[in-house]
């Protein structure tokens, strides 16, 4: 089963091969190239939703024109590659102080990731007043796409959404150089700080059933969502047919991004957990609803029991154990696999004699 969070560390990266892993979800970390499509927020989850931009006869809305006009009017700028200077970390270290959210502690670290050389082509849109540079934003180039990194400005001019004004000069320039898709990473539905990258245009979204650009649509139920409904109604029915389950969401769905052995973690944020007969302090057993095929799965799990090797025991203590489930998980199994409510509460009945 493929999972929904994962991590890579290529020690070469071609230029098709970002374009491939951008099409696919992906974005960079550091040195290195993940994808999720779930986040815990203050407790509360939501499903990341990766978009992307088409940038062949793209038209500035006009908005866009008029900002990108007066700021035209006002700054200078400059497209390089990347490049570390002490004038940059003095800008990131100011924008930083301002920032609401957690930030790398440099522009080093957050681009490096202590390596000495980077493995993507990241070029640079400078803003500058007269000598002074207020504004910077990063973005990597493939060989028909780009992905918008990072951008940062000195806090004094926020009246000019230099953040907002530096991604249209980055789609400035990937139009200018043939560069035809802009991936500006993730929007979250229910938390509007992302909700700017939106802004851009009529984006594109990737959807994880049959993992396809599609045009995005605001109306439609986000995976987390979709899986909350139906888990709840199944919750009902087993409860109907005195099926012992309970409902939990599962903060620690992200471990497939910092495991440190070679096996696939429970990535699944909310399941119906069901209980054996007899009692099991072996394995767990779950039922999820797989927003890519629209079913349910019975999942045998085995329990790590030191998770502090992954997450901060000060972290593990903030959720309450009844809404939370925080045993680290493996997926040992798939036993059962249900298109339908009624089918995957049959499916389970006919194996009474294990989960019931």
């Amino acid at each position: 089963m493929a999972f929904f969070a994962e991590k890579h560390y290529p020690e070469i990266l071609l230029p098709e091969e970002l374009d491939n892993y951008l099409s696919q979800g992906w974005y960079r970390m550091g040195q290195s190239i993940f994808t999720t499509h779930y986040l815990c927020f203050g407790k509360k989850f939501y499903s990341a939703l990766w978009i992307r931009l088409n940038l062949k006869n793209h038209q500035y809305r006009k908005g866009q024109r008029k900002l990108m006009r007066k700021n035209a009017a006002r700054f200078q700028i400059k497209y390089a590659p990347f490049h570390l200077t002490k004038e940059k970390e003095q800008l990131y270290w100011r924008y930083k102080k301002k920032f609401k959210g957690f930030l790398a502690g440099s522009l080093e670290e957050s681009l490096l990731d202590g390596e000495e050389f980077s493995v993507f082509k990241t070029y640079e849109a400078q803003i500058y007043d007269g000598n002074k540079l207020i504004g910077l934003s990063f973005f990597d180039i493939g060989k028909e796409s780009a992905a918008s990194i990072m951008g940062i400005y000195d806090p004094t001019y926020h009246s000019y959404s230099l953040g907002y004004y530096s991604m249209l000069l980055e789609m400035e320039y990937c139009m200018a150089n043939d560069i035809h898709l802009y991936y500006p990473g993730y929007v979250v539905p229910g938390y509007d700080r992302f909700d700017y990258k939106q802004r851009i245009g009529e984006v594109e979204v990737y959807k994880m059933k049959n993992w396809e650009w599609v045009a995005y649509d605001e109306a439609e139920l986000p995976p987390v969502s979709k899986m909350e409904h139906q888990l709840a109604k199944l919750a009902q029915l087993f409860d109907k047919n005195e099926i012992k389950n309970h409902f939990y969401y599962y903060p620690l769905f992200e471990a497939n991004l910092f495991g440190f052995w070679n096996t696939q973690y429970l990535d699944f944020p909310v399941f119906l957990q069901i209980y054996a007969n007899k009692e099991d302090l072996q394995f767990f057993y779950f039922i999820v609803f797989d927003p890519r095929k629209d079913h349910f799965k019975l999942l045998r799990c085995a329990n790590i029991e030191n998770h502090s090797f992954f997450f901060n025991k000060s972290y593990i203590n903030t959720f309450v154990p009844d809404k939370y489930f925080m045993t680290l998980s493996t997926l040992e199994a798939v036993l059962l696999e249900g298109d339908s409510i009624s089918e995957i509460c049959r499916l389970v009945q006919e194996k009474e004699h294990v989960f019931i």
